[in-house]
């Protein structure tokens, strides 16, 4: 059996390797020129490390998705890990729809090709402050 003290610090050691990751992850793609495309990468990244599944044998225990998913396959074949191959499925999909909402909800105002002209004349002139000198 596990021991619980150890089933946790292991999470616990997960959870803050993947938050790491998570951020370096995010900060490489805040560059990036399509907006759908980049809140997709983001959260298809963050779901794909933090989504957990339970384990094959022990229904008690969660462990990572992608972790079980290769265990399984080059363990007990295809068919045993088809149940967690359909739920990351499912979860990318998820995380293609909230990168969407997410790219709609933060089109406003940023990224406008319509730029406001500036009131009073031509936006060339130069106009030289007066400190009172003279």
């Amino acid at each position: 059996m596990i021991d619980l003290n150890d089933y946790r610090l292991a999470w616990q050691v997960y959870l803050g390797v993947g938050a790491l990751a998570g951020v370096i992850w995010c900060l490489l793609l805040r560059r990036f020129p399509v907006r759908v495309l980049r809140f997709w990468l983001m959260t298809a990244g963050v779901v794909f490390l933090f989504l957990p599944v339970r384990h094959p044998d022990m229904p008690e225990l969660w462990v990572p998705s992608a972790g079980a998913a290769v265990l399984t396959l080059l363990t007990d074949g295809v068919e045993a890990a088809v149940p967690i191959l359909v739920t990351i499925g499912a979860s990318q999909i998820l995380a293609l729809v909230v990168g969407v909402l997410l790219a709609y909800v933060f089109s406003g105002g940023g990224d406008s090709p319509k730029k406001a002209k500036p009131k009073g004349g031509a936006a060339s002139a130069r106009t030289e402050p007066d400190i009172g000198l003279e």
